[in-house]
């Protein structure tokens, strides 16, 4: 019963990390976290209004972040990246979108100038 205590206390522990950081990049920003069964992996889901993105992270990533600087910026880094995926949308790709452009002088076909 202590191992079952124990890995709760872990991933509320990790909750709790993954909310603080959610925090430090967007107040607005609210996490919701699942474990994958049979792995030590979280799925992250973040969410600011309509706007919707998932990441997934190692749970030991996310707990070496507790005491490690470094380690927890890179954690904040891969947030905040899937925060500005899921916010701002790619720029489109104007080489689907270009239109072709008339040849100089219009529609004028050969032998029809101005009079």
């Amino acid at each position: 019963m202590s191992d079952e205590l124990s890995s709760t206390e872990v991933r509320q522990h990790a909750r709790r990390i993954l909310l603080e950081l959610a925090r430090t990049i967007n107040r607005r920003l609210s996490v919701e976290v699942r474990e994958i069964p049979g792995q030590q992996r979280l799925q992250v889901s973040l969410s600011h209004g309509t706007q919707r993105g998932q990441i997934e992270l190692a749970l030991k990533m996310v707990l070496g972040a507790d005491d490690d600087a470094v380690a927890r910026n890179d954690l904040r880094l891969r947030l905040k990246r899937a925060h500005d995926t899921m916010m701002f949308r790619p720029m489109p790709d104007h080489r689907l979108t270009v239109k072709p452009v008339p040849p100089p002088g219009g529609n004028l076909r050969r032998g029809q100038g101005r009079r």
